[in-house]
């Protein structure tokens, strides 16, 4: 399952549009699967590191700062492998 899952630049660019910062506790809406793309992106004036997981989740990381993020809308799906429960949504 994780060979047949990527994704370009371009969808890449389309997760992180639709992600939206996770609070406490919402990380477990969302599955984990072992499928991941890590990459460096350049925003707000930054250079992160970052992992997108194919159960809709992203992690960025610039040195001791992390941001996660979660992708749940209906428009992620192309993007992921595994969406989140609608349950938690």
């Amino acid at each position: 399952m994780c060979k047949a899952w990527s994704l370009d630049a371009g969808q890449a660019t389309a997760f992180f549009r639709l992600s939206k910062p996770l609070g406490e506790g919402e990380l477990h809406d969302f599955a984990w699967l072992p499928c991941t793309i890590e990459g460096r992106v350049q925003a707000s004036g930054r250079v992160w590191n970052f992992e997108i997981n194919a159960a809709g989740t992203s992690i960025w990381r610039d040195g001791d700062e992390a941001l996660l993020l979660g992708c749940a809308q209906a428009a992620c799906e192309p993007f992921v492998v595994l969406m989140p429960d609608a349950g938690g949504q």
